[in-house]
């Protein structure tokens, strides 16, 4: 099948049938990761009614897919230009495809236990660039923060085995220390 031609409904087939077969988080991110990258290629993700992104937030969340208990969700989100998201983990495995434009990625390491759900001591390990087509695989508690470091708005696709706000996610501050539980705004 063309890669243009791969659609949603066969991603979200494949993912089904992936977790149905193992729970194993690298096994999951192993297996959709390729098929995340041919379904970036395909034009529908590129709609305008995707481009929308809260000024407040400075993004954009567009839910496409999502089982009813809140598994295995799939979701094309918008960046502002120079916008993005403080530090955080997700609460559940993700993989980040880019569609159009770049994201930066900057990663932390969490230096405290994780016994205090106000406090963690991060600190920045690393930073890559993520180009259309370039995949970025997370596991539920591994910290990230994502910006938009272009002038036009870039699109991403990003699949996560939950919900992101049906999870115990949390975004942290590494100036004061304090971390919060962290829901984002969907798009209606």
């Amino acid at each position: 099948m063309p890669e243009a031609n791969y659609e949603l409904s066969d991603f979200i087939q494949a993912m089904r049938t992936v977790t149905a077969e193992t729970d194993e988080v690298a096994k999951i991110i192993g297996r959709l990761k390729p098929l995340a990258q041919k379904l970036v290629k395909n034009p529908a993700l590129k709609k305008e009614e995707y481009r929308v992104c809260g000024e407040e937030q400075g993004f954009g969340v567009n839910l496409l897919h999502e089982e009813e208990d809140h598994t295995l969700a799939v979701f094309v989100i918008s960046w502002l230009p120079g916008r993005g998201t403080p530090a955080h983990d997700h609460g559940t495995w993700a993989l980040v495809t880019g569609i159009e434009g770049n994201e930066c990625n900057i990663w932390w390491r969490r230096e405290d236990d994780g016994s205090n759900p106000e406090f963690a001591d991060i600190t920045k390990v690393g930073e890559l660039i993520a180009k259309p087509g370039e995949c970025v695989a997370l596991q539920p508690r591994e910290i990230h923060a994502v910006y938009n470091p272009g002038d036009e708005i870039s699109l991403s696709l990003h699949v996560y085995g939950r919900h992101i706000n049906h999870t115990n996610r949390y975004q942290f501050d590494p100036e004061t220390k304090r971390a919060e539980k962290l829901i984002v705004k969907v798009n209606p």
